[in-house]
């Protein structure tokens, strides 16, 4: 189901940023231009973080941002944002960003444990973190999860 989320529109790699919340405007304006959120979505995200601080960067280098179902979220919708340098939310470093919405809370759980998989995935990891090319990253979004 990722493979089917994060595609031509919702991928993008070597983008330049200063910091999370310009990271977050650009992973959350995929979604935006999608038409799968509105706006205040982004928001949503900010106020999220600014709440409960940087949980969101679930593994290194790796952050997971999400905003509210009720914050203009139309459909299920997931981006990914890889940068050609990293930037930090508070002492985490991000390289690269899944930027994700969901309808509800309960509606997305299955994507939610594919998520897992590739979070287990240190093949994929590393792609992730060391620019490893929209063609190979598409590929093991293609092919799942890869366990050790």
């Amino acid at each position: 189901m990722i493979c089917d989320l994060i595609t031509d529109q919702t991928y993008l790699e070597d983008v330049a940023c200063n910091n999370w919340e310009e990271l977050v405007e650009i992973g959350g304006g995929l979604l935006v231009k999608k038409g799968s959120v509105e706006p205040r979505f982004i928001q949503s995200i900010k106020d999220t973080i600014a709440e409960f601080g940087p949980y969101m960067v679930l593994v290194d280098d790796i952050a997971f941002f999400h905003g509210r179902p009720e914050a203009g979220v139309r459909e299920i919708a997931m981006s990914l944002v890889l940068l050609r340098e990293p930037v930090f939310l508070a002492e985490k470093r991000i390289k690269s960003a899944i930027t994700f919405a969901a309808v509800d809370k309960s509606s997305h759980l299955q994507l939610m444990r594919e998520l897992g998989g590739y979070l287990q995935d240190e093949g994929f990891l590393e792609l992730l973190r060391n620019h490893g090319g929209k063609a190979a990253i598409m590929e093991r979004l293609r092919k799942g999860a890869v366990l050790q």
